[in-house]
């Protein structure tokens, strides 16, 4: 079997950084911790690990990754993120799969009913995957040579890296392949003000990416749309509550719990929020070529 080496970008993860490495250092590959600059005990947990190599900077997730994989011995790299726990059999899931390119899955690990909530609107649930599911560095793996061909992660990009260099992939005709059993265990952000950036940041580097994801495109019409029709009649506002109302229908089953029946309109409409101002702040903000 050709040698595997698993690629990590960490930064102030000192609650979380020591459940991560106990499950990757039993997968008997090469892991290599890219630490951004952290100044908790992030670096000094990961050194105690034998055998981890552990690389320190001040450098962005796609910077870290890269410097990562380039120091990688493995003819394979796969990719994990912290904040994350692959299930005991994710690398041997991921190497069943004889492609250049394997995607993994990722599923949630709440703890309360408002992570309960906020999963289905950052995760593609089970029953929504589809024919073309993405990569995603949360459960990734690629051969390290093809990584290198196309240039490896946008440096310029610290959130939607991953997605931007999917689309990469599709672009040049490579094929990825979907390892449904390649679980990786994801922790949601913890309050509403954490989701909420992340939503902005998600939709400001979507557009630096060059991005702009269909979804986007409709919540945008459907805003417009509701404004507009607003303006001709101010008893159209009511049609909010059908909104909410279906923010819940669509996405209820994944929680059930009745208090979801507050945290899931809330949810959904920081999310409209966040990513029409942040998809915005990015048209304006996006830097030249």
């Amino acid at each position: 079997m050709a040698k595997v080496s698993i690629v990590v970008t960490v930064f102030n993860e000192e609650k979380t950084i020591k459940e991560l490495l106990d499950v990757l250092v039993d997968f008997k590959a090469e892991v290599i911790i890219v630490d951004g600059g952290s100044t908790d005990k992030t670096v000094e947990k990961c050194k105690k690990y034998k055998g981890t190599k552990v690389i320190v900077g001040k450098y962005n997730r796609s910077e870290g990754r890269n410097i990562g994989v380039a120091a990688a011995r493995g003819e394979i790299v796969a990719f994990t993120d912290a904040g994350c726990v692959p299930e005991k059999d994710w690398l041997k899931e991921l190497l069943k799969v004889k492609a250049d390119v394997v995607a993994g899955y990722y599923k949630g690990l709440p703890q309360n009913v408002f992570e309960k909530c906020l999963v289905p609107y950052v995760l593609v649930m089970p029953d929504r995957v589809g024919s073309e599911f993405l990569p995603s560095t949360r459960s990734m793996m690629i051969k390290k040579d093809l990584f290198l061909k196309m240039g490896g992660f946008n440096e310029k990009l610290d959130t939607s890296e991953d997605f931007e260099f999917a689309n990469r992939l599709k672009k040049a005709g490579v094929k990825i392949h979907f390892a449904k059993d390649a679980v990786v265990g994801w922790y949601p952000r913890k309050n509403l003000k954490q989701a909420a950036w992340m939503f902005l940041k998600f939709a400001v580097t979507d557009i630096y990416a060059g991005i702009m994801r269909p979804k986007v495109k409709l919540l945008i019409l459907r805003y417009y749309l509701y404004f507009f029709l607003l303006f001709l009649n101010s008893w159209l506002i009511l049609l909010i509550i059908p909104y909410l109302l279906w923010s819940i229908f669509k996405n209820y089953k994944y929680v059930r719990d009745w208090r979801a029946i507050y945290w899931l309109p809330v949810i959904q409409l920081t999310a409209d929020c966040m990513v029409i101002f942040g998809t915005v702040m990015g048209l304006l903000s996006k830097p030249k070529k």
